[in-house]
């Protein structure tokens, strides 16, 4: 491994430290002495550039070789006029690049006149000075010239390219001058050593000692920015002599720069305060910013949500109906606008309106999108409560539209019976066997329309709320061996078996409860079961489970279909039936049911399977006196 001369290389940095400060102090007198003691200086340096450029190099390494005339002092030249450029203007940084090249030529001459002087005649040298300074060859002189004309324009567009992609200070100066300094050690190189035979190792010794060297002097300038003559943005109005004198360019490069910060500062915080999300995004619709409140509707934060990955966020049912829509609108370059769901980690839904308009250059060009999503969950929520409300609404007038027709038809079929039975009383020749029959036709058809009516005034109180409960004590075993009873001529005369299951001995059946409701409810029941039972049997009863008592009545008969299950106790429910269910009556038992059991503190459901018959329950709680 290469030993190397850190020694030399703290004198070189020493040397470095001595001659940047030296220049910024110059750099800052001139607002007081002006820029003509900061040129003469960087003149002067031109001189002993040249001189320790062509006469003296030191070994680092083996493999490393150091100027200081081109390494410390061409550096500090190069960063000089970057730094004119950042703090004056175009104007006086055009005129230290024409004064150093003018110098740079002026010593070209210089040397040239002295070394014809020396080689034509005798010289006197009572020091014994060498003069082989004098013959360094013109032509390299002269293409440094060049070279140093090409790269002091070229530093100015280096530093302007690179400024419009990087924000920090320090790395514009440090990548500016790497790519200045590099280009020159290549250049400089090739043309001043193409004869020597280790060219490679002075090419990489420039390399590497004026990269260094820009580092050095990169960290050296940036503090004296930051600390000594800190940039300020002011704004001012033009006055009336500003009509007849422009910006410099550079001036116009910081004011537009200023410009552009400043703008984008109101931008982000206007996106702070607003209480709707805002996007933006790219002309092909990938996404490229979001505020807070849009990260709030989303449950998403802001790096999530770049490109596609706010997608993740959207509801799995809308997702690919809205991905394909706003992909859409982006490629034909139009507005956007949709309704959709996010679903947040936790599951929460929000519903939220998206908005987008594209973004044009100054060329008519889309380059990207800006965009809203305005949280709308509480208006989407009460619009499909008020579509419920209104199907609901709408059901029912239907349903009672319904009832009314059948309830018309219920009324007139017993009274059209009533009052043809009586019609045919008053024939004089009717036997007595006749009449009878006449007349236990009028009694069932009268006993049919006062259960309707009943059913009529039972519904409308309930509606009302003015259904009282009386409590009191009743044997169950008592009522339902008196239903068994009651509806045992009935069901034996359409062919149907009854039997009836007490879950309780005598002495333990007395229960508090509303006897009439308890009455109502099981009566209910049974009667639907008897008419929508043509053959088979039907069996009802109840049995304890702890404090509550479940009754039941299964039957045999139609059986009710699955989607019917859910809404038969319904009120009017019947009038809606298919025909083949739709038998007399005014479809309004189940939904009286229902009620009397809810306001006994209990439940009522059913198990059906269609054409194989059907079980209703219902329970009640089991309260004593004891």
């Amino acid at each position: 491994m290469d030993s190397i001369n850190y020694h030399q290389i703290s004198i070189f940095l020493f040397q470095g430290l001595i001659v940047g400060s030296l220049i910024l102090v110059l750099f800052r007198l001139r607002t007081v002495m002006g820029n003509g003691l900061l040129f003469a200086s960087l003149g002067l340096f031109q001189f002993v550039q040249v001189f320790l450029a062509s006469t003296i190099y030191f070994e680092i390494s083996e493999t490393l070789i150091v100027s200081p005339g081109s390494t410390i002092l061409f550096s500090a030249t190069m960063f000089t006029i970057l730094l004119i450029y950042i703090k004056e203007d175009a104007s006086t940084t055009r005129k230290l690049i024409y004064a150093l090249v003018v110098a740079n030529l002026v010593l070209c001459f210089l040397l040239y006149s002295f070394r014809i002087n020396i080689e034509g005649a005798y010289s006197y040298n009572p020091f014994d000075v060498s003069t082989e300074f004098f013959y360094t060859n013109i032509f390299v002189l002269f293409a440094g010239t060049g070279l140093l004309y090409i790269e002091s324009i070229l530093i100015i567009f280096v530093f302007e390219f690179i400024s419009k992609h990087i924000k920090m200070l320090f790395f514009k100066i440090l990548i500016t001058m790497i790519i200045i300094l590099s280009f020159d050690a290549i250049c400089f190189s090739f043309g001043a050593f193409w004869f020597f035979n280790d060219i490679v190792k002075v090419m990489y010794s420039g390399l590497v000692s004026k990269i260094f060297m820009a580092a050095f002097y990169s960290v050296l300038f940036t503090l004296y920015l930051k600390f000594v003559e800190k940039e300020e943005f002011k704004t001012d109005y033009l006055t009336f002599k500003d009509v007849y004198h422009s910006l410099t360019y550079r001036q116009k490069f910081e004011v537009a720069e200023k410009a552009i910060q400043l703008t984008e500062s109101r931008y982000h915080t206007l996106t702070n305060l607003v209480p709707v999300g805002i996007f933006m995004t790219r002309a092909d619709g990938k996404t490229t910013f979001v505020n807070p409140k849009w990260c709030s509707i989303s449950g998403l934060t802001q790096e999530e949500a770049l490109l596609d990955g706010w997608l993740e966020a959207v509801h799995p049912e809308d997702r690919d109906k809205l991905k394909a829509g706003w992909y859409e609108d982006s490629s034909q370059k139009r507005d956007s606008d949709a309704e959709y769901r996010f679903m947040k980690p936790d599951g929460s839904i929000t519903w939220v309106l998206g908005q987008a308009i594209p973004e044009y250059d100054d060329k008519n060009r889309v380059i990207g999108y800006v965009g809203t999503i305005t949280d709308i969950t509480d208006i989407k929520l009460y619009e499909i409560e008020l579509n419920k409300l209104k199907e609901k609404a709408e059901e029912s007038d239907r349903l009672k539209s319904a009832f009314l027709t059948n309830m018309s038809h219920e009324i007139r079929t017993p009274m059209n019976g009533i009052l043809g039975l009586a019609e045919l009383l008053k024939e004089p020749k009717l036997t007595g066997d006749e009449q009878q029959l006449y007349l236990d036709l009028i009694k069932e058809s009268g006993a049919r329309m006062l259960n309707i009516i009943k059913d009529i005034i039972d519904i409308s109180k309930i509606e009302a709320n003015q259904v009282t409960i009386f409590l009191n004590e009743l044997n169950i075993n008592e009522q339902t061996t008196y239903l068994y009873h009651f509806f045992k001529p009935e069901t034996d005369k359409k062919g149907l078996s009854l039997t009836v299951e007490n879950g309780l001995p005598e002495e333990e059946a007395n229960i508090v409860t509303d006897k009439e409701k308890f009455n109502a409810i099981l009566t209910n029941l049974v009667k639907n079961a008897i008419k929508y039972t043509t053959d088979g049997s039907i069996a009802f009863g109840y049995y304890r489970n702890d404090q509550t008592l479940t009754f039941y009545v299964k039957d045999t008969g139609l059986g009710i279909e699955e989607d019917r299950q859910k809404v038969i106790f319904e009120r009017f429910v019947q009038a809606d039936i298919e025909n083949r269910y739709a038998l007399e009556g005014a479809g309004i038992g189940l939904s009286i049911a229902r009620a009397y059991v809810e306001m006994l503190n209990g439940e009522i459901w059913l198990e059906s399977i269609k054409d194989k018959g059907s079980t209703f329950y219902f329970t009640i709680p089991f309260t004593t006196n004891k």
